[in-house]
């Protein structure tokens, strides 16, 4: 205090004014500028929140449509016979594609059945011969058949005859158990 008694009146009130202005920027940086960070991230969170919650209660309106469409597609891909009657339909329905599209198979053997937890893999490796034109056609047939197939090997080879090719694929076939 014998600080504030030498100095003036003038001197006084801008001490005073100067000790205001420091305390408040002080204030507003050590509290009120965290305080509001925290407000503002707490803000963003909700606002996510708050959008998933709209998009869950979307899908949740959706649910007996989505319920359906997943019974339509389970049915197709659910295995309801052995292993070597699923193995004999897969075979019949490549080679009914494939006489389709006039893919002649040379060869055709049932692969190894994978084992997983909630299904199981099926491959069958193929020997065959075709012009480009109906190996795309088939392989197209293949990918958008309404059961899982997929081409997951293949190997090209010209023959002699330069429109024809000489295929060797993997076909794999997935179904739930």
């Amino acid at each position: 205090m014998e600080f504030l008694s030498r100095l003036s009146k003038k001197e006084r009130r801008l001490f005073y004014i100067t000790v205001a202005v420091v305390a408040i920027v002080f204030l507003e940086r050590v509290v009120f500028k965290p305080v509001m960070n925290k407000l503002e991230n707490f803000n963003g969170k909700i606002s996510l929140e708050e959008k998933k919650l709209e998009k869950s209660m979307h899908i949740l309106g959706q649910e007996s449509a989505i319920t359906s469409e997943y019974e339509k597609f389970a049915q197709s891909i659910k295995q309801e016979q052995s292993d070597e009657e699923t193995l004999a339909i897969l075979l019949s329905s490549i080679e009914k594609m494939a006489n389709s599209v006039s893919v002649f198979i040379l060869d055709m053997k049932p692969g190894t059945v994978e084992k997983a937890e909630f299904y199981k893999k099926y491959t069958v490796k193929i020997e065959a011969e075709a012009k480009i034109s109906n190996l795309t056609d088939f392989i197209y047939q293949l990918e958008n058949s309404p059961k899982l197939l997929r081409v997951s090997d293949f190997r090209l080879t010209p023959q002699k005859k330069e429109t024809v090719l000489k295929i060797s694929m993997t076909v794999t076939e997935v179904l739930i158990n």
